[in-house]
């Protein structure tokens, strides 16, 4: 990283919402969104320089087909790190999973190799009854990881299972339709 590159500033964060898997979070304002699709599941791509897609945040979500509860941590925490290490070169610097009522959360960050390019990543697993939402950030180097950090915190750490947006508007996606490029949102009463 330059010395004479500015660190990266917040111009603020928007609400991304997910209805069809009941989930929210909020993601620096400016950041490039592009449709991500797999055979796993889907969601979304947020690049904050639109020319380096190696760095990038993603989420994804799935219906899973079946309730998945806390006594299934054990499994998933094993299924997760052994899927993390057939990466190429993987090192895992650090991980950790817990159950906390209905929500299994487990996350780990790794470096790895895709190439001849070293990456590093963040990469966040969680469960609510049928739903697997994975949330990535990644580097395109780890010192390109280690520049946009505090922004991945960010946004890593304000998912939720639930609607970000009816906290500030008063409606939900689970209460009443709504239209999020109507200029006014609709007020509580």
């Amino acid at each position: 990283m330059s010395e004479s590159r500015p660190p990266p500033a917040f111009t603020g964060l928007v609400v991304h919402r997910e209805p069809r898997y009941g989930c929210s979070l909020l993601i620096p304002e400016g950041w490039q969104p592009r449709e991500l699709e797999s055979e796993h599941g889907s969601g979304v791509v947020f690049l904050p320089v639109p020319a380096d897609e190696a760095t990038s945040f993603s989420f994804e979500g799935r219906d899973l087909g079946l309730e998945v509860a806390p006594g299934d941590l054990a499994a998933l925490k094993s299924g997760f790190l052994t899927g993390l290490r057939t990466l190429p070169g993987c090192r895992l610097a650090e991980h950790e999973a817990e159950a906390i009522g209905r929500l299994i959360t487990m996350e780990a960050r790794l470096t790895f190799r895709d190439g001849q390019t070293r990456r590093k990543r963040w990469t966040r697993l969680l469960y609510q009854g049928r739903v697997q939402v994975r949330l990535v950030a990644q580097g395109a180097t780890p010192a390109e990881f280690d520049y946009w950090e505090p922004m991945f915190f960010e946004t890593m750490r304000t998912f939720r299972f639930g609607d970000w947006w009816a906290d500030v508007t008063g409606a939900s996606w689970t209460e009443t339709p709504f239209n999020e490029a109507a200029e006014e949102p609709p007020t509580r009463g």
